[in-house]
């Protein structure tokens, strides 16, 4: 019985060893019906904050987000106009994000998505 118990956790071990991940998952020209682009902007950033990114304007129509947790930190970049923003990728450490597959821990991806739905929240308000 133990020699089994040891196999199938060696077994599991090797499994999370292969694992996958996904691709990078950016949001692009995510259309928006404010027709304001400082609204935009505010939005953007009291979504993000919401979710505990850190939202800092870098030149008008460009926001960086930083998100920690843990050990983990990611750094997009959401570029806006009055009609539009995107979501992209910027840096990330401990997400064993691979430059040539374009792949990333799928953590990310969920990041991305609660924090794009934050963000439409407000716009909506």
């Amino acid at each position: 019985m133990k020699k089994i118990t040891v196999v199938l956790l060696l077994a599991s071990l090797g499994l999370v060893g292969c694992r996958t991940f996904p691709p990078v998952h950016n949001i692009e020209h995510q259309a928006v019906a404010v027709n304001d682009q400082q609204k935009v902007g505010k939005a953007i950033i009291a979504g993000a904050t919401q979710r505990g990114w850190e939202a800092e304007q870098i030149q008008p129509g460009l926001i960086q987000a930083t998100l920690n947790r843990r050990s983990h930190q990611v750094v997009v970049e959401i570029p806006y106009r009055a009609d539009f923003y995107s979501i992209l990728y910027k840096d990330s450490e401990n997400l064993r994000y691979d430059n040539k597959k374009g792949t990333i821990h799928p953590r990310y991806n969920t990041w991305i998505i609660y924090l794009n739905r934050s963000i439409s929240a407000e716009l909506a308000n």
